[in-house]
């Protein structure tokens, strides 16, 4: 039981760094119904069946798009609803603690999340959102991240659900059937059956069973086009995001600040995100230089 704490600490808070793997993850974009973006370095990319994802992309659906599948290559398969935004694979490094994984970070929106039969628990999250991981997941679980809190029905299966603050309280486990809320002020609260408010939000294309279509694209390559350079609108969510998330796309996007509609938007809104105010204003962060025509300090007095 001794790395239940290491665990916690890696969690909470993004504690260690993250960083993106040198390596690509093996994530697939196998179905898209609607319109999807890749945000990667420095551009704007249309999702396309069959592409690739590295650690550390960006996915975002649109306010009409009904399903983006991702397939990973332990069997895990991620449906992201409409109004999504997601860090795919980002690396967690614990103090004192083995890198943590999670498949997902789910910023806003909607998420099915299905983990094959057999597969093994991981003792590492399986998702993280602002203010949750959930973990040792089997089965099938819809996740609802918002501003206002976080929905998580159990369809089948189990899932372990812990608060990320830094005092929280005992993990939630979760059985199939149960719906667990915590929205704004409220307590959290397990459930027998999700509310009707919640069933009646789920969206449509998370009702049909979708077999896995991995093996298709298994010999293809799709290249992403890109559509256009990154404005600040398109990263504003994330560069406002928590602050472990902040600093890492301050090193990540650093070089966007020489564009002066970029610097200019950041600067606007400084207090988002103010991790970038060094950047944008190097000058404020420089030594201070003696007062002109000041005295030139006199040498000290010997004392005999």
């Amino acid at each position: 039981m001794k790395c239940i704490p290491q665990f916690l600490a890696a969690l909470c808070g993004l504690a260690g760094a993250l960083a993106v793997h040198a390596a690509q993850v093996p994530v697939l974009a196998s179905i898209l119904d609607g319109e999807a973006t890749l945000l990667r370095e420095s551009g704007r990319f249309a999702v396309a069946e069959g592409m690739r994802l590295d650690s550390g992309d960006i996915v975002e659906t649109g306010a009409q798009a009904r399903l983006l599948r991702l397939e990973f290559a332990d069997g895990t398969i991620v449906d992201l609803g409409p109004a999504t935004r997601a860090l795919v694979a980002p690396r967690l490094a614990g103090k004192g603690a083995a890198a943590q994984s999670p498949q997902l970070y789910l910023l806003q929106g909607w998420l099915k999340l299905i983990t094959p039969a057999g597969g093994k628990g991981a003792s590492a999250a399986t998702v993280l959102t602002p203010a949750h991981a959930l973990s040792d997941a089997a089965g099938q679980q819809v996740v609802s991240s918002e501003p206002a809190g976080l929905q998580v029905f159990c369809e089948a299966g189990t899932v372990t659900l812990q608060e990320r603050a830094t005092q929280a309280p005992a993990p939630v486990r979760l059985k199939a059937g149960d719906y667990f809320s915590r929205l704004g002020s409220d307590k959290a609260a397990v459930k027998p059956r999700p509310v009707p408010a919640f069933i009646q939000a789920v969206p449509r294309s998370f009702l049909d069973p979708l077999p896995s279509r991995a093996a298709l694209f298994k010999d293809r390559e799709v290249v992403p086009k890109r559509t256009a350079d990154l404005a600040y609108g398109d990263v504003a969510a994330w560069l406002s995001a928590e602050p472990a998330l902040r600093s890492h796309f301050a090193a990540r996007w650093r070089a966007l600040a020489r564009r002066p509609d970029f610097r200019a938007a950041l600067a606007a809104h400084m207090r988002s995100h103010p991790e970038w105010d060094r950047i944008v204003f190097p000058e404020k962060y420089l030594p201070k230089r003696p007062p002109t025509g000041a005295p030139a300090p006199r040498p000290a007095t010997p004392t005999y």
